[in-house]
């Protein structure tokens, strides 16, 4: 009787099996189209075994456990894969922001608003009299300023909402780590007790899943079942522990938001996913008012004249003090931010005053110099030393050294190689490009019989050579202020590439801004204006809104002065019918003024090349995300293939386990009949 009763736990068994997997099957079939859930399969194993002394009776079927289909390496091949989808889809969606803002090269952009600016002043050099005309210049110039200051405050704004939405993503990472933290906790609380936490693992994974296409992060699941998560090397969640990221301003990055630990000045690396993308479209870079990082134009000139008095000549000496006058008129009208320092050396240093921005107190000093007839030493390695101990240069400053000098580097004394090397070194190290106004018999040797003249010092700090005997003094100083003039417009306009998307672009286009207006003030103030009955000199056609920053975008418009049409320059003399400026403005459009790394280009070839960088750049974060959504699509196919729910798989398991669990009943009514018949049937013969 003791086997009898045992087949009925055997069918129990079995149908207590069956029922639980029609239960999984079941579960599943419910959570077809819920997201991340992952399908989960009810592990059918033998029951325990009754021993006998001869032999082993088996008591059924039991549930081993209740496990998740999933393939965990391909789920770190998906979040890969996203963290970079998610970082060149912010790329992407940065370019068509900044090609809607531009509008160019098919819609009605800059190009356009430039183009009607230089065929007004086309205009005027066929009629330089006309007031009509020149009310067109006035007009198509405001129309140029209202387009460059939009475009700039588009930029500025966009920049504001990419910085603002990072500060949107950092608090759905927290909110994201507090949820994975908490189920931790509760998956902890129901496997230690036996219990499957399968959906509270499937809520964990799609939150893991989000969390990699904001930020690289790393995952590491613990003995346990909890997930350990850290980026950039500082742990986001720790078991049932989270830690909070803020977004914090910092002394780098001025206005814009970068990752910290909370309560700590500890700044968090970011590599890749959407708030890298962030990061980059808005700019890596210092965002103060006035940045050079975030595209203001560095137009800073820290000039230093050097005067050797020990034996310039008078003559030569006189023709410098004649024409520094002149020097600073062109310096002015150039547009550049300078400064002014005089140096004068004999055997030593006899005077280093910083004037600053004192025109009047540096031609001055000029105007005093004179030879010092018993001091005929030279030596230059002292004006290097004094060069090299100045502690008030601007910061960011371009800094130029101009040596005025009839003797060899250091006169009488021999040069060596290793000593103008030296020099060099020195000034290059200090980033003052040295230009040299000497005899040119010492350009390529010394007086002292050496092979070293002052082109060791020229070439090796990037300046240039001038013929201090030259005849033509106002031309050679203007070839200097040009010489200067075009090594900042140099600086200004050939940008760096780099992964910061809007402060690349706003360098670009505050070049040629800059550039653009700074030629065009030049030729306007040296001109004469229609006023009658005495004409008058010229002034600036773009003036700066706030005169501490430069011309740029968000930061120009027209001079004041000019809503009186008379003062409009198209005459170089005031002549009546002179049309020399405002043909010279028109031909700017052609005039190569700005480098790039291509070479040397006009504003609208600049344009051109900058609207062309945007559209390869657009193209490129277009391409590799199309790419990469592929790449990710295909990785989760593959997953979905092993974890999501098949019907056509679970309707055949609800069949199998269907029919396991009626064989299971209906053996439980056999074993039934069979004992009621033995019980209550058998034994009654003979009675």
């Amino acid at each position: 009787m003791a086997v009898g009763f045992a087949s009925f736990e055997i069918a129990r068994s079995g149908m207590a099996v069956n029922e639980r997997a029609l239960t999984v099957t079941g579960h599943n079939i419910a959570n077809v189209n819920t997201k991340g859930y992952v399908r989960q399969q009810a592990i059918i194993c033998n029951g325990p075994y009754q021993n006998d002394s001869k032999y082993q009776l088996g008591l059924g079927a039991d549930i081993e456990q209740i496990r998740q289909i999933r393939h965990q390496f391909l789920d770190s091949i998906y979040r890969q894969e996203s963290t970079t989808l998610g970082y060149w889809k912010t790329r992407d969606k940065t370019f068509q922001d900044i090609q809607s803002i531009l509008a160019d090269p098919m819609e009605s952009g800059l190009q356009e608003v430039m183009n009607q600016f230089w065929d007004s002043w086309q205009e005027l050099s066929k009629e330089p009299d006309s007031l009509t005309v020149r009310a067109l210049v006035v007009q198509r110039g405001e129309a140029l300023v209202d387009q460059i200051n939009h475009i700039g405050a588009q930029l500025d704004k966009l920049q504001e909402d990419l910085n603002s939405e990072f500060k949107v993503r950092i608090n759905e990472v927290n909110s994201i780590t507090s949820q994975i933290a908490n189920l931790n906790i509760e998956i902890l609380k129901n496997e230690i007790s036996k219990d499957a936490a399968n959906d509270y693992r499937d809520q964990r994974n799609v939150l893991v899943d989000r969390l990699s296409e904001l930020a690289n992060v790393e995952v590491t699941e613990m003995q346990d079942g909890q997930l350990d998560i850290t980026l950039g090397g500082y742990f986001l969640v720790s078991k049932g522990t989270q830690t909070m990221l803020v977004a914090e301003e910092n002394s780098s990055s001025g206005l814009f938001y970068v990752p910290k630990i909370a309560g700590t000045e500890t700044v968090v690396p970011i590599k890749s996913g959407i708030l890298k993308g962030l990061m980059e479209s808005r700019g890596e870079v210092f965002s103060a008012s006035g940045s050079v990082e975030n595209g203001s134009p560095n137009t800073k000139a820290d000039i230093t004249f050097v005067v050797d008095v020990s034996d310039t000549s008078t003559t030569n000496l006189s023709k410098v003090k004649s024409s520094i006058n002149q020097y600073i008129d062109e310096l002015k009208r150039k547009g550049i931010d300078y400064n002014l320092r005089l140096i004068t050396y004999g055997s030593s240093v006899n005077s280093n005053e910083n004037y600053g921005n004192d025109t009047t107190a540096f031609e001055a000093a000029v105007a005093a110099l004179s030879t010092v007839a018993t001091d005929t030493g030279n030596s230059f390695g002292d004006v290097v030393t004094a060069l090299d101990d100045i502690t008030d240069f601007r910061p960011g400053a371009n800094k130029y050294a101009i040596v005025f000098s009839g003797e060899s580097i250091d006169g009488e004394t021999v040069v060596t190689s290793s000593t103008a090397d030296a020099y060099a070194n020195t000034l290059r190290d200090k980033g003052i490009k040295t230009s040299v106004i000497t005899d040119n018999s010492y350009y390529d040797t010394g007086a002292a019989g050496e092979t070293i003249g002052w082109n060791a010092i020229s070439t090796g700090t990037s300046g240039n050579l001038y013929d201090i005997n030259s005849v033509d003094y106002s031309k050679l100083m203007a070839d200097i202020n040009n010489d200067i003039n075009n090594d900042v417009n140099k600086g200004i306009s050939i940008v760096q590439q780099s992964m910061n998307i809007l402060p690349d672009l706003k360098k670009r286009l505050n070049a040629l801004v800059n550039i653009l207006a700074r030629e065009v003030n030049n030729l306007h103030s040296s001109g004469k204006t229609l006023a009658k009955p005495l004409s008058t000199d010229g002034e600036a056609f773009f003036v700066a809104i706030n005169s501490a920053y430069p011309l740029e975008m968000g930061n120009i418009k027209l001079n004041d002065n000019l809503l009186n049409l008379s003062n409009i320059v198209a005459s170089k003399s005031g002549a009546s019918g002179d049309n020399t400026i405002a043909l010279a403005i028109a031909n700017l459009r052609g005039k190569d003024c700005l480098s790039d790394l291509k070479g040397v280009l006009s504003t609208d070839d600049y344009y051109q090349q900058i609207i062309l960088n945007v559209g390869n750049g657009g193209s490129e974060a277009s391409n590799i995300t199309d790419s990469q959504q592929k790449l990710v699509n295909s990785a989760d196919s593959q997953r979905q293939s092993i974890m999501g729910v098949s019907m056509d798989e679970e309707i055949s398991n609800m069949m199998k386990f269907k029919f396991a669990y009626s064989a299971s009943s209906r053996t439980i009514n056999m074993i039934d009949s069979m004992l009621d018949t033995i019980i209550n049937k058998m034994g009654l013969a003979g009675r």
